[in-house]
């Protein structure tokens, strides 16, 4: 069979559970059992249940004044005697005399005090405290103009703008006079972090290493000869130089396109500040041939006019091929530190992938090529 208890599967002749001990011994047919509930919870209870099964308080009649406190405690209360009738009736105090000679309960007395008892009741209490206060008269125009006289006191709305006002413009005068002189540090820690991180898009400051201006160099054009009308020999002199300059950037470029390809997806940004330098430094120089050519001045109706112009496009062509490099770089070095250069390869590679191409060459490549050997300058 199986125990009613726990569903325990026993013997059908077992009187006791082997599993939760319960009694289960046959009932004659007239026994029913108490109803028992928990004094904790109110919870229904077996005639077996030791403890309640919802809150875990020891059942009605378990404990006893034999029972130790370190039992309950400890969770044993499974062997906790049943208190009998004989023990409940010796622990009921019986009824003293002095009870049962008290007076007779008046059955029409009533809880309600009348106005006399009233009266009497609220005497100490007016005594001990003050004069009423006065309460405050809302008047109908008070109302109208949403006045409340029990309100705490606002403060005009004007008074935060006005506030906000005073703190800004103490702010840009304190900017503005500046008297711990710490403005200048400010921008110039803006500057130089503009600078390593867009290293290709500073303007060089008038008469600085890197300004751009043309200055004397090895082909003696300068700013000293380009202020005065160049004659025939000279201009073809000059313009030699200038052709001689262009085609050795074809010679510095290779280098400048290996280093690209070997370390622009190193992780190490001065390394790769580093290696950026050979292309920002070709362009410059490239640009400077390019404002040297814009400077000449040469006799009316030279016969040097349409050199000019070419030495011009070469040089075009090659600045184009090294400010793309520089544009690439330009991305490889704003990548955030602690980040990987080879996870942004895509956007570092764009540039070059807008490059305009024909059969897989890049046009400003078949241009220079196609016209450097019969745009050299020949002497007229």
């Amino acid at each position: 069979m199986i125990c009613p208890i726990c569903n325990a599967s026993i013997s059908d002749d077992s009187s006791t559970c082997p599993a939760c001990g319960a009694d289960l011994s046959p009932r004659p047919a007239s026994a029913h059992p108490d109803f028992i509930f928990c004094e904790g919870c109110g919870a229904r209870l077996g005639d077996q249940d030791r403890t309640c099964p919802k809150c875990g308080r020891p059942a009605p009649g378990i404990l006893s004044e034999q029972s130790a406190a370190s039992d309950l405690a400890a969770g044993r209360t499974a062997s906790f005697p049943r208190l009998t009738a004989e023990m409940i009736a010796g622990a009921v105090p019986a009824p003293s005399a002095s009870t049962s000679s008290a007076a007779p309960r008046d059955e029409q007395a009533t809880s309600v005090l009348d106005g006399d008892e009233l009266s009497a009741a609220q005497a100490p209490s007016a005594s001990r405290s003050a004069a009423p206060r006065p309460r405050p008269v809302v008047s109908d125009d008070d109302l109208a103009r949403g006045d409340d006289a029990y309100a705490k006191a606002r403060r005009p709305r004007w008074v935060a703008p006005l506030a906000a006002v005073l703190l800004l413009g103490a702010v840009g005068v304190f900017v503005a006079t500046d008297p711990l002189g710490v403005m200048p540090g400010i921008v110039e820690s803006f500057d130089r972090a503009a600078s390593e991180m867009y290293p290709s898009r500073q303007v060089a400051e008038k008469g600085s290493a890197n300004d751009s201006a043309p200055e004397t160099g090895e082909t003696g054009a300068g700013e000293a000869e380009g202020a005065h009308v160049l004659s025939e020999p000279e201009a073809f002199q000059l313009l030699s130089a200038v052709y001689a300059e262009i085609t050795s950037y074809q010679d510095a470029l290779g280098p400048v396109i290996e280093t690209f390809n070997g370390q622009y997806l190193i992780k190490d940004f001065d390394q790769r500040s580093q290696a950026s330098r050979g292309a920002y430094d070709l362009r410059s120089t490239i640009q400077q041939t390019l404002d040297e050519l814009d400077s000449l001045r040469l006799t009316e109706n030279t016969a040097y006019a349409e050199d000019v112009e070419h030495l011009k496009q070469l040089a075009t062509w090659m600045y184009n091929r090294v400010d793309v490099l520089c544009k690439s770089w330009d991305i490889s070095l704003a990548v955030p530190q602690g980040e990987r250069p080879a996870d942004h390869q895509d956007e570092i590679l764009a540039p070059l992938r807008e490059v305009s191409m024909v059969d897989g060459r890049a046009v400003d490549v078949i241009e220079y090529e196609k016209n450097v050997a019969a745009w050299k300058p020949v002497e007229k």
